[in-house]
């Protein structure tokens, strides 16, 4: 469907075109007229900058090397060549104006473009060799359960923890704006154990008064999440507390926290059909990067090609001077 859509956008500029007005016959018979060639689609000029032309065959140059994403807008997008194209002849105005500086003779230019014409030159390799690397590159059932078995660490799960907190901040610092001194953050927590007895609900407690931004909003949930990540303190309460009880304040880096563990998942591995779609990504990397191993491995065989060592050679030594002539003692050297 895009090629189909490229095809189209590349005759565009043809289909506008008005008819070419039909012939006068002429006054005296001749010879007939050679019928005149048709027009390359790809050789109509869609601007002239510095007397330099702008082809369809330049825009659809440019037009291949965006994104399959931005392409497809484009050309949804009314006006979207219109666009692109003043664009390419924005970016020729100040290329002219670059030249007429010389700015293409300078070391930097040329060690660009070298680099520029080597990126284009792989592109265009890997363009001719593309199907023979995709055939490559196809990953099936098979390959992705056998990445699964051979990879099972890959798959394993820890132990996962379902906790709800109200944490109260405690100020590191006098002069910190945010948080509470330890005297006020205790007697915030005892008003929240009050509360709780009272028959409060934590999460609308935890939504009201709890200092964490990341839990917040979310009644103080985090949901199925490796304990090991978090505080130690924090963590060992989510470890130990029995499930649905809110255990005692909970001091660590942050602040005060009061903690309600609601589920508790233990270490597993998971299961290939669970975890099919993830093996299925990762099977398809390591495909890529074998592949593409391969391919380097080829190519070094047949052209020379080393790396240097990057370790900047030590400085050399400076040399000794020489030590000076020792001075003649009176009397001696010279004649008498």
């Amino acid at each position: 469907m895009l090629r189909a859509s490229l095809i189209s956008l590349a005759t565009l500029g043809l289909l506008a075109q008005p008819p070419a007005p039909a012939a006068k016959p002429a006054s005296q018979p001749g010879p007939a007229a050679p019928p005149a060639a048709k027009p390359n689609p790809e050789d109509q000029v869609l601007a002239r900058v510095g007397g330099e032309p702008i082809t369809q065959a330049d825009f659809m140059a440019a037009f291949s090397m965006l994104p399959a994403q931005q392409r497809m807008q484009l050309l949804m997008i009314k006006g979207g060549k219109e666009e692109f194209v003043r664009r390419l002849a924005e970016s020729k105005l100040l290329a002219v104006k670059a030249k007429s500086m010389g700015l293409d003779k300078t070391p930097e230019f040329q060690r660009a473009l070298a680099r520029t014409q080597d990126e284009l030159l792989a592109r265009a390799y890997l363009d001719k060799e593309g199907e023979s690397l995709q055939k490559q590159l196809v990953v099936t059932d098979a390959d992705v359960k056998t990445y699964y078995d051979t990879h099972l660490a890959q798959f394993k799960q820890p132990a996962l923890v379902s906790v709800r907190h109200i944490l109260v901040a405690v100020k590191h610092n006098p002069q910190d704006k945010a948080g509470f001194t330890e005297v006020e953050a205790r007697k915030r927590i005892a008003m929240l154990q009050a509360d709780l007895k009272k028959g409060a609900k934590f999460s609308d407690l935890a939504k009201k008064y709890s200092d964490d931004p990341g839990s917040k909003d979310n009644g103080g949930l985090y949901a199925d999440v490796d304990p090991s990540n978090w505080d130690p303190a924090f963590a060992k309460a989510a470890e130990s507390q029995p499930l649905g009880k809110v255990g005692a304040p909970v001091r660590s880096q942050y602040g005060y926290h009061l903690i309600k563990v609601e589920a508790r998942k233990p270490a597993r591995t998971i299961p290939f059909e669970e975890a099919k779609a993830q093996a299925r990504e990762m099977a398809q990397r390591a495909k890529q990067e074998q592949v593409w191993d391969q391919l380097m491995a080829r190519l070094e065989k047949e052209i020379p090609f080393e790396i240097l060592d990057q370790t900047p050679a030590p400085a050399p030594a400076p040399s000794p001077k020489p030590a000076p002539a020792p001075a003649k003692a009176p009397g001696q050297g010279g004649a008498h």
